[in-house]
């Protein structure tokens, strides 16, 4: 899986994706989550094995032996009615109450009472908790309203409950609890319109009940935009979507446009990212462009990639010997990995997680390798939203969470709860190192996909 939105050109006609809409067939596809995530990957839960594993109103629930809703669809179908519940704007607080109490009390009854969840009366030795209102409030209300602020005091206070019921049970001194969230935020300036595209492009959004013979696909643009186009080489009874050259980006549609500069010109866009022609899965690189915000010269640059798993590294250039896009130059530590060599993700993180786009050289084509990923991407970083998906109108609000900037990616990390746990303050560290950290813990291994290391 490479984002909420994606493409699946291995398909015919090609697959969608839209786990964030409402209506049926958008439940069925959040249905269909965890075996869209493949089996070259594994959760966490799926790590540990043996033991209980419980997962409560989380999405993505493989490995867990109970789930609560234990209707999947039952499990969409309350994140969608809470969310318009919050869009009405009535009973809010009510809301919040119930949907964060739930959390808190089916995990602590695991605890109690593991017989009627499990098949063995042993307390579960690991549990997801996903308390979906953060993630609602801020896209309805916004980051800096009192009800979003409101519920993270409750949320904290349901925590406490928690603690403290770990503690009267005898658990708490052989629990770690970890906290943190997938992603910051920013609000948005202006919102844009994606119809200008098509009518200066004569193209057709592809999609694959409603219009199966379009030529480009907008799998989602919020501030950041997926663009897929569809190659002339190799065409299989019309119905492939072979992925088109670059020379073909450039003489693209009825319209003979190029599609490089017709995105870039969309208004607010600010960086673009697109593929090489060779690119491989070992091997590849990824181009890149930003509009300099001090004056009206294009910067342009590239990103190298090379190996798979462990081997992976990335070597970032730029075409400007005194500026770059990422700004890394202005910064005498990351300035440091300009070099002309190859560095892995871990030097990345080390000399650019204190700036905007931290160890982007190694995202970006990390993402591109994955073969549901688009041709192009843009960002607007935050200036511009627009409203798609898939060629439809999405329900983005002016609060979103999509760019590479601090203020939308840097999130705080929590673990706690037993005494034993090592007392370490540490400025930085991947989401992905969570998972290792804790199966070291539990003194198991993790699999082979998991691109982190432990924290301690």
């Amino acid at each position: 899986m490479t984002a909420y939105h994606w493409m699946d050109r291995a398909t015919t006609p090609p697959e969608l994706r839209d786990y964030g809409g409402i209506g049926t067939n958008e439940l069925l596809q959040i249905y269909k989550l965890n075996s869209d995530l493949g089996t070259n990957c594994q959760t966490w839960l799926e790590m540990i094995g043996e033991g209980n594993r419980a997962s409560i109103t989380q999405l993505i629930s493989r490995g867990a032996n109970y789930i609560f809703p234990k209707n999947k669809i039952r499990l969409a179908l309350y994140y969608e009615l809470l969310t318009l519940g919050f869009l009405r704007k009535k009973h809010v607080a009510r809301l919040m109450a119930h949907a964060n109490g739930i959390v808190v009390r089916k995990l602590i009854d695991t605890f109690k009472n593991p017989k009627k969840y499990f098949k063995t009366n042993e307390a579960p030795i690991g549990s997801n908790l996903w308390f979906m209102t953060p993630d609602i409030l801020m896209h309805t209300f916004g980051y800096d309203s009192s009800l979003y602020k409101l519920n993270i005091l409750l949320i904290d206070r349901l925590i406490g409950v928690l603690i403290k019921e770990l503690d009267k049970l005898g658990y708490l001194n052989d629990t770690a609890i970890a906290i943190t969230s997938d992603h910051g935020n920013y609000r948005v300036k202006e919102i844009g319109n994606i119809s200008h595209f098509y009518s200066r492009t004569g193209l057709k959004n592809y999609h694959e009940r409603k219009n199966p013979k379009g030529t480009v696909n907008i799998a989602e643009f919020a501030s950041v935009g997926h663009f897929h186009f569809k190659g002339s080489s190799n065409l299989r009874n019309g119905n492939y979507w072979p992925r088109p050259t670059l020379k073909e980006l450039q003489n693209f549609g009825p319209k003979k446009k190029d599609m490089i500069q017709e995105i870039f010109q969309l208004k607010g866009v600010q960086l673009m990212y697109f593929r090489g022609d060779d690119n491989t899965y070992k091997k590849g690189t990824i181009y890149l462009k930003r509009k300099n915000p001090n004056n009206h010269k294009i910067l342009t640059g590239s990103i190298e990639y090379k190996g798979t798993g462990a081997q992976y590294k990335t070597k970032y250039s730029s075409e400007d010997d005194n500026n770059d896009v990422f700004g890394y130059f202005n910064d005498d530590k990351a300035a440091r990995l300009i070099d002309g060599k190859y560095h892995s993700i871990d030097e990345w993180l080390e000399y650019t997680y204190h700036l905007d786009h931290a160890m982007y050289p190694d995202l970006i084509p990390r993402h591109f390798k994955n073969s549901r990923s688009a041709d192009v991407i843009v960002s607007t970083l935050g200036r511009t939203l627009y409203k798609v998906s898939h060629g439809k109108n999405e329900r983005y609000t002016h609060y979103t969470h999509d760019i590479g900037l601090r203020k939308s990616s840097i999130v705080p990390l929590i673990i706690g709860g037993s005494e034993e746990i090592l007392q370490k303050r540490i400025p930085f560290c991947k989401t992905t190192d969570i998972v290792p950290t804790l199966m070291k813990m539990l003194g198991k291994k993790y699999h082979k996909s998991v691109v982190g290391i432990p924290l301690y």
